[in-house]
């Protein structure tokens, strides 16, 4: 099997496994809620605007494959470390649960979720301080604004360093 089939069998299971959560597992763990009686949100809103940016990005990844002339058009982002995509996933899966499980209470979502942006990226092969310690930076900050300020909703706070708002 030739690697662009399996990047194309890859990205047609996770737009199944996402379409899966989106119309299955989502509505089937969080009721309507309070969107359902009137103003305000129901709980299953951000998840399912989670999924669809996830399809979104699918699509437009499936998109990409779909549309290149050939397989070596395309750059691999990492170099000559094509044997080591399983290894960088579980080290992806791994940050990722580390976080959910110590980051959000030792060092609260947004001091937590900047050194997971930078660990993840820096797993992706990303080096340059721009990309690593800064996007993480201004992503976080959006989030502040949105949730914080905007929406008047509260995050994890840090633990680590008591007194510090965010």
């Amino acid at each position: 099997m030739s690697e662009r089939t399996r990047e194309l069998l890859l990205i047609g299971g996770l737009i199944a496994g996402t379409l899966g959560l989106g119309f299955g597992l989502i509505p089937a763990g969080i009721e309507e809620g309070f969107g359902s009686r009137g103003a305000g949100l129901s709980p299953r809103a951000m998840p399912q605007v989670a999924v669809a940016g996830i399809l979104l990005a699918l699509t437009f990844g499936l998109l990409q494959m779909i549309l290149a002339k050939s397989p070596n058009d395309a750059t691999p982002a990492t170099g000559d470390k094509s044997g080591d995509h399983l290894l960088r996933a579980a080290g992806a899966v791994l940050i990722c649960l580390l976080f959910a499980y110590i980051g959000f209470n030792a060092f609260g979502f947004y001091l937590g979720g900047v050194a997971m942006a930078a660990a993840l990226t820096l797993l992706l092969g990303e080096r340059k301080v721009l990309y690593v310690l800064l996007l993480p930076i201004l992503i976080l900050a959006v989030i502040y604004g949105l949730f914080e300020l905007g929406f008047q909703i509260k995050l994890p706070k840090s633990d680590f360093i008591p007194g510090l708002p965010i």
